[in-house]
């Protein structure tokens, strides 16, 4: 989805009416921004490995806690600041438009991932590997937490959250106040489910549940931006010790992804928007290609810890790793990205992952 601000062009020529310019939306480079620094983090987490020390380990557990709420309140606020909540024209086209977006790369990446595993697996050790083709596609749909292409679960579930939004705000007309109250009980059920053994990990229906509060949060947050974007820029720095007080005490709480996430999103919200941050262009160019960097990094993470291990100690490298593959993660997938584009004949895949 395209940012660009709605300004209606209220001048009038003395002579005839002149045609109605069509609204503009202001580019969002905090939320570029923030796309840019969300990303990074996901890539991150990507480049674990069993054999990694403590502090690694724990290092991860603490960025899961956030990095995907996130992401999802980033969705969400574009989501209602480009209007899709109030769809005009005919659902089964935007769920068609969307389908495209969403699951097209969904299942082009989950065959990528099945099919480079299961081959790339008889050479070197590869990461949830596959051995066994019909059920590692099961798996993409059925018992999904452990499917070898769980990375892409992020598609699915925003295509349910887009549709399913849609749908009930403009057709069933269920404020977005509603939603998110309605978000965070489907939370606390999931977290009542996860004690219980009761995790339902068909079509990603324990993801939605997990994650529906975070893209409604960024509903709520981009309707109100008047008072929200204030609000982060006043209170990120005392939000800095909450966050990591949450952080602290749920740190082996399935309560984490709530409590934590939601205060990430006072925090780097408004870390972005401050003077350290406002005027980032890395950030911000790295935004524009998170779609590209979602898609691809695992691909070229992947590559790099395999190569590591064969000429360095993984426990004892640690950081190295960490740092390399990131870096290969996250640049990997532009420069792939925009070599595609300069072939016409490859162009449409380059604009897809736009």
């Amino acid at each position: 989805m395209s940012q660009q601000e709605d300004a209606a062009n209220t001048s009038q020529m003395d002579a005839a009416p002149q045609p109605v310019a069509r609204p503009q939306r202001k580019w969002l480079g905090d939320i570029e921004r923030l796309k840019g620094l969300a990303i990074i983090l996901v890539v991150w987490g990507h480049t674990y490995d069993a054999a990694f020390p403590v502090w690694a380990i724990g290092l991860r557990k603490a960025i899961y806690a956030f990095h995907m709420p996130l992401f999802m309140f980033l969705s969400g606020y574009v989501f209602v600041y480009v209007g899709a909540h109030k769809l005009k024209g005919s659902l089964s086209a935007y769920t068609s438009k969307r389908a495209k977006r969403l699951l097209i790369p969904f299942f082009i990446m989950a065959a990528i991932v099945i099919l480079g595993k299961f081959f790339a697996g008889q050479f070197v050790s590869v990461d949830k590997p596959v051995n066994d083709l019909l059920l590692s596609v099961q798996h993409v749909f059925i018992h999904t937490e452990q499917s070898p292409s769980m990375f892409v679960w992020y598609l699915i579930v925003l295509f349910y959250f887009s549709i399913g939004t849609t749908f009930l705000f403009s057709r069933m007309n269920v404020s977005l106040n509603i939603l998110f109250a309605a978000s965070i009980i489907m939370f606390g059920l999931h977290v009542v489910m996860f004690y219980n053994d009761a995790i339902l990990d068909y079509i990603y229906i324990n993801r939605i549940f997990m994650f529906y509060a975070f893209f409604m949060a960024g509903c709520i947050a981009c309707l109100h931006r008047g008072d929200w974007e204030p609000f982060v820029e006043r209170y990120f720095i005392p939000a800095i010790a909450v966050f990591l007080v949450l952080l602290y005490v749920s740190f082996d709480s399935e309560w984490r992804y709530f409590l934590v996430g939601m205060a990430s999103l006072v925090v780097f919200h408004g870390l972005i928007r401050s003077r350290l941050c406002n005027q980032n262009r890395l950030l911000e160019f790295i935004g524009q290609n998170a779609f590209a960097i979602y898609l691809l990094n695992t691909m070229f993470v992947g590559a790099v810890k395999a190569v590591f291990g064969r000429f360095f100690s993984v426990s004892d490298q640690a950081l190295l790793l960490l740092v390399l593959a990131t870096t290969a993660g996250v640049v990997g997938p532009i420069i792939v990205k925009y070599a595609i584009g300069r072939i016409g004949s490859l162009r449409p895949i380059a604009a897809a992952m736009e």
